[in-house]
């Protein structure tokens, strides 16, 4: 996700870089308000994607370390703890059973 907005933010401020430039060059005119837009837009969305990446490298930071099912420590690089990873992996081999069962 933030690589997609930061590609549209860089995109809008490209164009509208090369509306300006388009603009007072070649068409002699110059058309200030929609690439006066498409600036503002484009700073708005980059802002939205450092934001969104600061946001998911701090939140990466705080949930690892910890079961996503009750919260207690667990060891680095696990997601449950041992209780929870037990209930997992079996709700996950019924579900695949009934699903092969063709229920």
């Amino acid at each position: 996700m933030n690589t997609l907005l930061r590609t549209l933010g860089v995109l809008a401020i490209a164009g509208g870089l090369l509306w300006m430039v388009i603009g007072e060059l070649v068409l002699h005119r110059s058309s200030g308000g929609p690439v006066r837009f498409m600036l503002l837009a484009g700073v708005i969305i980059l802002a939205a994607s450092l934001v969104l990446s600061i946001m998911g490298r701090v939140s990466a930071k705080v949930a690892s370390g910890r079961c996503r099912r009750c919260g207690k420590p667990v060891q680095t690089g696990r997601v449950y703890c041992s209780d929870h990873f037990k209930e997992t992996v079996n709700e996950y081999r019924d579900h695949h059973r009934r699903k092969g069962d063709g229920g």
